[in-house]
């Protein structure tokens, strides 16, 4: 510090008198104030943000629908319809925004006239059917036209100041005075707001009239009319019909014609709709034709079928055995081809052929189930049988066996011989009996009642259970004599008579029998070519092979009879 100043005291900082300065409680006055007016001007400023949001979207809307102007006054009045058909406008113009229908409201609908009515073409069309979608000031919009015919009225010559009429959707040609035919292309542009009414969709609608002067001249060298061909159609007894036949090309009007189509059925010339009520069922071939105003024509061909309404004939109980080959044909009348078969709850090893409704198989367990079949034809019609029983069991079986029996009466129970399937067993027969023995049909007990000559018979014993199941077996029945007088065969030997012999091979076997004098010998069933003379002498050269059954028999000159069954066995 320079030696030369002196220090000063420091003094008390006083206010000057014209400064208050600001109290805490005026400090937290000035805060509430600015809130208050922060709070006020936030609406404001937000609101301000969305109405310039709101004008800048329907600034860019106007622009898209200048576009879409002058994509208009760019094409030829001729082209404005090209490629529209006219279904694709009505339903273009049905989904229409609301101002786009009022705005259209004095039009009439039009359609390319070279496309049929029923065209749904368009969405490629230089005015489509379809929305354009264009993206600007990043937002999305959706340019769409809707094009259509109105005429006005030219200003009557003798009212000198005539009012311009409006643009009406039918001609309002009066005496003397033409109307002005226009196209009215209506635009409209929609895109996504929140300021526009629920569902927040905005529209921005325009006009234009076109003066097409006259009607639109399209290129006379037209090609020639082509039919669309239709697929082949099918239907039911009583179905009601109507098919659109559809061409292209050719100079309009075309007119249909046809033949071969089933009764009640009608082609209108001038639409080519096809309507009516099939009323016979068959398969009909047909042939339709188109020509158009120059004289022009084109066929196509394709085939009709009529069929009734399928019925389902439900099978019977079924019965099967197991081990058993079963196969069972689904009945149905009526329905189309091809048809697709099903089945629920088939016992186990059988299963249904889904093209031709045969159930087949061979059964592998004993069971009863409560089966379905279903159908379902071409025309997807369905049907499905009521449950029906299939029951499986197993086979019926008959052992083959022996019997040793005497000429006095008796009874035998051939029953213990009977296996399988469902009792009771009913229905014995048999065949090749001993004289004087009789089988019970109902029981299976053969019964002796006179007496039977002695000798070896091969008895073909079958039997029924309760479910029809058969089965057949071969009983040997030995009649042993009641004394050594009776007439017997003792030759071949009884005990083993069976032959064995090779085709081409001779031979040569004597029958001998016991117990009286004076035999003759018969012997039906020996094998072809071998013949037995009455003195009981076989003889031959048997050429078929097989197995054959001869029943050789003796007559003594008491006329008792006595028989020795026998096989006889021809190997190649």
């Amino acid at each position: 510090m320079p030696a030369d100043r002196a220090l000063t005291p420091l003094r008390p900082h006083r206010r000057a008198p014209d400064d208050g300065g600001f109290t805490l409680v005026e400090v937290i006055v000035a805060l509430a104030v600015i809130s208050v007016v922060m709070a006020g001007t936030a609406p404001f400023l937000v609101q301000s943000l969305s109405v310039v949001n709101e004008e800048r979207t329907e600034q860019v809307a106007t622009e898209m629908a200048n576009n879409a102007l002058e994509r208009i006054r760019a094409l030829n009045p001729s082209s404005l319809l090209a490629g529209r058909g006219l279904l694709a406008a009505e339903n273009q113009l049905a989904a229409a925004p609301a101002a786009a229908r009022d705005a259209f409201a004095d039009t009439q609908i039009a359609g390319d006239p070279l496309l049929d009515d029923y065209s749904v073409l368009g969405a490629e069309a230089p005015l489509p059917t379809e929305p354009l979608t264009v993206t600007g000031g990043g937002a999305e919009y959706h340019q769409s036209w809707y094009v259509g015919r109105c005429w006005q009225l030219k200003a009557d010559p003798t009212v000198a100041s005539a009012a311009i009429s409006d643009c009406v959707a039918t001609d309002p040609t009066k005496p003397g005075v033409a109307a002005v035919p226009f196209f009215r292309v209506v635009v409209a542009v929609t895109w996504q707001h929140t300021s526009c009414a629920p569902p927040g969709e905005c529209v921005y609608v325009a006009s234009l009239l076109v003066s097409s002067g006259s009607d639109p001249v399209f290129d006379l060298k037209r090609p020639p009319p082509t039919i669309s061909p239709p697929v082949n159609q099918e239907g039911y007894v009583l179905g009601a019909v109507s098919l659109k036949l559809f061409a292209s090309g050719g100079t309009l009007p075309r007119k249909w014609s046809q033949t071969g189509l089933p009764l009640d059925l009608t082609l209108a010339p001038g639409t080519g709709l096809i309507t009516g009520q099939l009323k016979t069922a068959g398969t009909y071939p047909i042939t339709i034709e188109v020509e158009d105003r120059d004289g022009r024509t084109d066929d196509a061909t394709f085939t009709w079928v009529v069929a009734q309404l399928p019925v389902l004939t439900t099978p019977t109980a079924q019965i099967s055995r197991t081990g058993t080959a079963t196969s069972v044909a689904v009945v149905v009348t009526g329905g189309l081809q091809p048809m697709t078969w099903s089945a629920t709850n088939l016992p186990g090893g059988l299963t249904i052929d889904p093209a031709t409704g045969v159930i087949s198989g061979v059964p592998t367990t004993v069971e009863t189930q409560l089966v379905t079949v279903t159908v379902i034809d071409h025309g997807e019609q369905t049907r499905t049988t009521p449950p029906f029983s299939w029951r499986v069991l197993t086979p019926v079986s008959l052992d083959p066996g022996s019997l040793s029996a005497t000429t006095a009466p008796g009874s035998y129970d051939f029953t213990s011989l009977a296996h399988g399937g469902l009792g009771p067993y009913t229905g014995w027969t048999a065949t090749n009996l001993p004289a004087g023995m009789v089988l019970d049909s109902k029981t299976g007990i053969a019964t002796v009642t006179t007496r039977a000559a002695a000798s070896r018979y091969l008895a073909i014993l079958e039997v029924t259970d309760a479910a029809a199941g058969k089965a057949t077996a071969t009983l040997v029945i030995t009649v042993t004599p009641s004394s050594v007088n009776d007439l017997r065969v003792t030759a071949p030997d009884p005990t083993g008579p069976d032959q064995n012999t090779k085709a081409g091979d001779p031979v040569n076997l004597t029958a001998v029998a016991a117990g009286t004098s004076g035999y003759t010998w018969t012997a039906p069933g020996l094998p072809p070519k071998v013949t037995i003379s009455t003195a009981g002498v076989m003889t031959g050269t048997p050429t078929a092979p097989g197995t054959y059954v001869v029943t050789l028999t003796v007559t003594d000159t008491a006329m008792s009879v006595a028989k020795l069954m026998f096989t006889w066995t021809v190997s190649p």
